[in-house]
């Protein structure tokens, strides 16, 4: 392509903003390919997957942390009828049992308790429907550059978008003095989603004296199933600290699907 431009008569002079005029050019085209590529991939087509949810996390004093671990496994069907969780009933039992136990031991380290209630349906939504939650974070973030990688092996573009702190939720923005959230998503030829990863971090302070430090990552890897993009991996790691507490979680969620139940009917 360079070859060309000079081919073309571009004197020396002007070579650099011939260059980078193909350099704009390339990464409209990128951005465009995944926005199109998003707006392809947010069908509500019926799909039923077997989920799997790991929680390992630690908080309390700094001198004293409370560690717990916990895995859950579930099925998530979403079509005609809406979005269903489907506990079976070995699960309900156990988190029954886990009940029972914990009246005895409530710092207990393992259990299935200990990871349910954190996936509901602000992690679902990202599961199922990353298409459409991508969409929307295009609504915040700026887009900083394009950028051919290698990936797994195959030739990708990376594309990359910054958010700013004038985006963050007015009732936490009023606290924060540091901020930085990079978003990075892996795009294939057509635009389409094979991973992302966020990262966000930063610092501020509340009542004046007490001070605070945060800092989010989340990988997610994506498969077309059909019409639908989904998300097969999500791995979140979030840290924070503050006057005497600290807080640690890693959270894993992994989606296989499943063949999807008829209209009407669970499994």
């Amino acid at each position: 392509m360079i070859k060309r431009l000079f081919l073309s008569g571009c004197s020396s002079m002007v070579v650099m903003s011939c260059l980078m005029s193909f350099s704009l050019a390339t990464q409209a085209d990128g951005l465009a390919d995944f926005r199109s590529a998003l707006a392809r991939l947010k069908s509500s087509a019926p799909i039923a997957v077997n989920a799997q949810f790991k929680l390992f996390g630690r908080s309390g004093e700094r001198d004293e942390l409370i560690e717990r671990e916990g895995l859950i496994e579930m099925r998530l069907e979403d079509g005609a009828n809406g979005l269903h969780a489907v506990y079976s009933p070995a699960l309900t039992a156990q988190l029954h049992a886990e009940e029972l136990a914990k009246i005895e031991d409530e710092n207990v380290k393992n259990s299935a308790l200990n990871a349910v209630g954190q996936f509901q349906y602000w992690e679902w939504r990202e599961l199922l429907y990353p298409a459409a939650q991508m969409e929307l974070m295009l609504g915040r973030y700026h887009f900083v550059s394009e950028t051919p990688v290698i990936f797994n092996g195959q030739p990708t573009r990376l594309l990359t978008f910054s958010m700013p702190m004038e985006k963050i939720d007015k009732e936490f923005r009023q606290y924060v003095k540091k901020y930085k959230n990079r978003f990075q998503v892996w795009i294939d030829d057509n635009g389409i989603p094979l991973a992302s990863q966020l990262t966000e971090k930063g610092s501020g302070r509340v009542f004046i004296v007490i001070g605070f430090q945060f800092k989010n990552e989340i990988h997610s890897e994506y498969r077309q199933q059909g019409s639908r993009l989904i998300t097969v991996k999500r791995e979140l790691r979030d840290e924070s600290s503050g006057a005497t507490m600290q807080s640690q979680r890693h959270f894993v969620a992994r989606l296989n699907p499943v063949a999807a139940p008829l209209a009407g009917t669970s499994q």
